[in-house]
């Protein structure tokens, strides 16, 4: 009926941009499904239209590689594949910035990681496991909408330097997910922003540098930041303007930790066990006071935080996705049809890497099964270990699963798999991290102290000594309460914490009573 339906809309009104559900996802759920087409035919023109654009303005420029485009999926794309698949675009951005965090952690010996990721806005949380980032093809976006394409398992909230604090009408101070944004901003980027945010809070706690802030002409203006916290909180709460600002923080970190623990602990998974990689302009000012309120031992910030995103876009292999509905019983289902189903999947993910002419090194092909039990709803992807693969794998497989999320056994009931997933995957060559690394390969940690300045700690001031990101050379060691400040990001060490400079530049903190 859907491609009935196509024929029609293309007698009617020929056009380039015409979605098909049933081709651009061929799963069960109808709604979902309607949802999905109904978005990329959304963005379908535009997207198409801006990188045809920007592909033929690089080629006039002389720029004689492929461009590639990210995907929600953590993989990257061609233009021509994202012309018609341009549903695959959501969330890219946050996706490259867990790809990131993955390629990085994994170069520096970690394995088992939590990334969060702190801008302006919003505060971004995925999880890794073994190396890999874990997906979902069951997100929602803005108002509800479904959307059934693979993505990065993300969840958002709206925590970020520009988040808005302010007292509610029940007299309880809450902060964020209204935003300063970039214009006006906080108060202290002197472009007429009058909401105390978070950002305004580290800046009064002297966890940021009043005359370093960057794209800020000037010294920020502490005394009318400190007049609008008394005047919009202080004097609701019965805080001086210090106070506030350390309430404001605390609030925030609730909610970020909160994050925290949806993709962790709620999923079955225990913070301890894994190591929190902070980025963004401003992750690493919040994320040891987030490890520690969740136990988590060790905080990795990388070498260039700010730009963490578009690291992954360098590091993101050549990724299609596929998926086909089967719904049958385990015991009862065709393994002959199931394998040729996935074959087919491998074939027609191979043609396309073909035909994008990108460059890669191997590749290699992901099966997996959404499966459940007969008359539950909900579904558990299960790793399915090659294509000719027997009845046993999906059965064990799915045992081990459940036992995993739930810690429950039901072998008397029956499994069904709903439908069978396919990941291509091109492998690119690795990219080197070391270009990144501003950290010199010796040197003392005295040449790189930049000062000191009072910063709020555990309810009091403290004379903290402030480094250079830059000039903390490989193998430093220190303890807080420290402020390292670079470019693109400041990171705050709390009195007790640990931190190391690795090889590649990377700060490793262990969180004080923790680690």
């Amino acid at each position: 009926h859907e491609r009935r339906a196509r024929e029609i809309a293309a007698a009617v009104w020929p056009n380039a941009y015409v979605t098909v559900g049933a081709e651009l996802l061929p799963e069960y759920r109808e709604f979902e499904r309607g949802s999905t087409a109904a978005i990329n035919g959304y963005v379908q023109p535009v997207i198409d239209r801006y990188l045809r654009a920007l592909a033929g303005e690089l080629r006039r420029e002389g720029c004689g590689r492929e461009l590639l485009v990210m995907q929600g999926n953590g993989g990257t794309m061609s233009v021509d594949v994202a012309a018609r698949h341009a549903v695959n675009t959501l969330m890219s951005g946050p996706a490259a910035g867990v790809k990131a965090a993955a390629y990085t952690a994994l170069a520096a010996g970690y394995r088992d990681v939590i990334s969060c990721d702190m801008g302006g806005t919003s505060f971004d949380v995925g999880v890794i496991r073994n190396g890999v980032p874990a997906l979902t093809a069951d997100k929602e976006m803005g108002y509800g909408r479904p959307v059934r394409v693979p993505m990065i398992d993300i969840h958002t909230i709206g925590a970020g330097g520009g988040s808005i604090a302010r007292v509610n009408s029940a007299g309880i101070l809450q902060v964020g997910p209204e935003s300063a944004g970039a214009e006006p901003g906080p108060i202290c980027y002197r472009r007429g922003g009058d909401e105390p945010t978070t950002t305004d809070a580290n800046l009064l706690l002297g966890r940021l540098n009043p005359d370093g802030l960057l794209g800020v002409a000037g010294a920020a203006e502490l005394d009318r930041v400190r007049d609008i916290f008394d005047k919009k909180i202080g004097a609701h709460l019965g805080f001086g303007p210090d106070e506030v600002a350390a309430a404001i923080i605390r609030v925030a970190n609730d909610k970020m930790a909160s994050a925290i623990r949806l993709v962790s602990l709620q999923r079955g998974y225990d913070p301890r066990d894994f190591i929190l990689f902070a980025f963004g302009g401003a992750g690493p000012l919040h994320a040891v006071a987030l490890a520690r309120e969740l136990v988590i031992p060790k905080v990795l910030v990388p070498a260039r935080p700010g730009i963490t995103s578009a690291l992954g876009c360098l590091v993101a292999d050549v990724r299609h996705d596929f998926v086909r509905t089967i719904n049958q019983d385990v015991g009862r289902m065709d393994v002959h049809e199931a394998r040729a189903i996935l074959a087919a999947q491998v074939a027609e993910g191979k043609r396309m890497l073909a035909s994008e002419g990108v460059e890669v090194e191997t590749v290699s092909v992901l099966h997996q099964a959404d499966m459940q039990f007969a008359g539950q709803t909900h579904v558990l992807t299960v790793t399915i270990p090659r294509t000719n693969f027997e009845r046993d794998d999906l059965l064990l497989g799915f045992e081990r699963a459940y036992w995993e999320r739930f810690e429950v056994e039901l072998k008397q009931m029956r499994a069904l798999v709903m439908s069978l997933r396919t990941a291509v995957i091109g492998r690119r060559p690795p990219v080197s991290l070391d270009g990144l690394a501003a950290a010199p390969a010796r040197g003392a940690l005295a040449d790189a102290k930049a000062g000191s300045r009072r910063a709020w700690f555990d309810g009091a001031w403290r004379d903290t000594p402030i480094y250079r990101r830059e000039h903390l050379a490989v193998g430093v060691r220190f303890d807080g309460p420290a402020i390292v400040e670079q470019l693109d990001s400041t990171t705050v060490v709390e009195p007790g914490d640990r931190v190391e400079v690795d090889a590649s530049g990377n700060l490793i903190i262990s969180v004080r009573g923790v680690a």
